[in-house]
């Protein structure tokens, strides 16, 4: 369902501020009703007298159009980056715990897989634990940051698992090793799920243009027959 605004973790994620949004959201709806206002005047002189309640319907619904559009956008956007981020995040943990494996201490192997990867999940475990040494804190607790910020579980799922590991006394190689597994069983599903769902969206033009066809070759001969009675 579409929101008056996005999420602040939504627009936070994607580096956009309130203000910008709002600002631009507003230059849409202003530019949107002058050129509804123009059409509607256009066709009320020129074609068809219109109705001010039809008239007022219109511009009503061109107006919400073009809020919640740039809306749906932004939230389309930030569970894009939420997707990848999850990607990286099982890659990065993979990463970690093939380190841990040869014998590197956890922050030497998480400071290690992090300057490994590319892209913008990357980059933004990479800024967290930058942030994690200049202030002196917790990697781990640098990244549930992180998530909590954008709205990121799997970050969340993974600093509360080695939170507890170290808490039980339990090997974090281990929890790491889990979570990793996890992460990667719930990103496959989810890649098999797009993949169902776009499967099914290829299907509907088939079977519009085989109604068209049909159509095509039966319309003749139905006149044909209706003007031969």
């Amino acid at each position: 369902m579409s929101r008056v605004l996005p999420e602040c973790a939504d627009l936070q994620l994607l580096g956009i501020s309130d203000v910008h949004f709002i600002r631009s959201g507003l230059r849409i709806v202003v530019l949107t009703t002058g050129a509804l206002s123009t059409a509607l005047l256009t066709v009320h002189n020129l074609v068809v007298a219109l109705s001010p309640l039809v008239s007022f319907f219109v511009l009503i619904v061109g107006i919400l159009l073009s809020w919640t559009v740039p809306i749906t956008k932004v939230m389309q956007r930030a569970q894009q980056k939420r997707t990848d981020m999850d990607l990286a995040v099982a890659v990065y943990l993979d990463l970690v715990n093939v380190l841990l494996a040869g014998g590197c201490g956890i922050e030497t192997a998480m400071l290690s897989a992090a300057s490994a990867g590319d892209g913008w999940g990357f980059e933004q475990i990479r800024l967290s634990l930058a942030r994690a040494q200049s202030s002196r804190s917790s990697y781990w607790d640098s990244l549930r940051e992180l998530g909590e910020q954008v709205g990121i579980t799997s970050l969340l799922e993974v600093a509360n698992s080695v939170q507890l590991a170290g808490e039980h006394g339990a090997r974090v190689r281990q929890s790491l090793t889990a979570k990793a597994e996890a992460l990667r069983a719930r990103n496959l599903a989810r890649v098999e799920h797009e993949a169902e769902e776009r499967t099914e969206r290829m299907g509907i033009p088939i079977v519009l243009m085989f109604l068209g066809f049909i159509l095509l070759i039966g319309y003749p001969a139905f006149v044909g027959t209706v003007s031969a009675l």
